[in-house]
C-alpha cells in the first residue's frame, strides 16, 4: 500500500481552474491528435485503456479514450468523486497505483464496477492550470518501468499542448461580468448533464444492454440523483 489521499481537494473547485473549461475542451467530438496520443499510450504501456480525462465540477470527462467498455463510451464520463484522476489534479504530479484493491484510500466504486487494478496518471495543464489526467488503466495489477513512465510523461505533455490549442479557440475574458459568470455556470451544468442523456439515448436506441445501462447509471449516480 502506498496511496495516501491528499488532505486538501479545494483546488478542484477553484474558480480559476474551472474557468479553463469551455466548449472546445468539453466537446465529445473525437480529436484526431488526442486520439492518436491515447492509442500510442496503450501501445507503449501494454495497458488496454488510455484516457485524456478532464476533471470538472461533478464529472471526469473523457476528451479522448481507447479501450473503454460500451457504457463508458456512451457517457464519456463518470462521477468526479469516484475518479482517481481527481487526485492527480489535486496533487499536480504523477500518480501510480499498482493494485487498486490494495489501496484503502482510493474510491472503490470504479474499482468494483469496472475491475480497475493498475492506474498511472500524469497531470494535464491548460494555461498553467491542471485540468485533468493523461492516464492508462489495466484490469490486472501492474507497474511500469522507469523508461516507460518517462515516455508516458512525454505523451502527457503533448496532450497538454493540444488541449491548450483547443482552449485558445475561445477568447479568454480576464474580468467576466456577473451575468457572464452566471451564463457560464448554466452552460457548464448543461455540459455536465450530457453524459447521462447520452447513456439514456444509447439504451433507448438498443445499443446498450440493460446490464450495461444500469452499470453506467451507477457510475453517474451522483449526477442522476442530484437536483442540478
Amino acid at each position: 500500500m502506498s496511496f495516501i489521499p491528499p488532505d486538501d481537494l479545494s483546488l478542484l473547485d477553484s474558480p480559476e481552474r474551472l474557468s479553463s473549461f469551455d466548449a472546445p475542451l468539453l466537446d465529445s467530438t473525437p480529436d484526431p491528435e488526442l486520439q492518436a496520443l491515447v492509442s500510442e499510450a496503450t501501445a507503449l504501456t501494454g495497458f488496454p485503456i488510455a484516457l485524456v480525462s478532464l476533471v470538472v465540477r461533478r464529472i471526469q470527462f473523457f476528451r479522448a479514450q481507447v479501450g473503454l467498455p460500451p457504457d463508458l463510451v456512451a457517457m464519456l464520463a463518470t462521477d468526479r468523486c469516484t475518479s482517481f484522476c481527481q487526485f492527480v489534479v489535486a496533487r499536480g504530479e504523477c500518480m501510480e497505483i499498482e493494485d487498486a484493491t490494495q489501496e484503502p484510500g482510493l474510491p472503490k466504486d470504479l474499482v468494483e464496477r469496472y475491475g480497475i487494478r493498475a492506474y498511472v496518471g500524469f497531470p494535464l495543464k491548460v494555461l498553467g492550470r491542471t485540468v485533468g489526467s493523461f492516464c492508462v488503466i489495466d484490469g490486472k495489477p501492474a507497474r511500469l518501468k522507469v523508461e516507460v513512465l518517462a515516455k508516458l510523461g512525454e505523451l502527457a505533455e503533448r496532450a497538454s499542448a493540444r488541449l491548450e490549442v483547443l482552449a485558445r479557440q475561445v477568447p479568454i475574458s480576464k474580468s467576466p461580468s456577473e451575468a457572464e459568470e452566471k451564463a457560464r455556470d448554466a452552460w457548464l451544468a448543461v455540459a455536465e448533464a450530457q453524459p447521462l442523456l447520452n447513456l439514456s439515448e444509447r439504451f433507448a436506441d438498443g445499443k446498450l444492454s440493460l446490464e450495461e445501462f444500469e452499470r453506467g447509471l451507477g457510475a453517474l449516480m451522483g449526477l442522476a440523483g442530484s437536483p442540478g
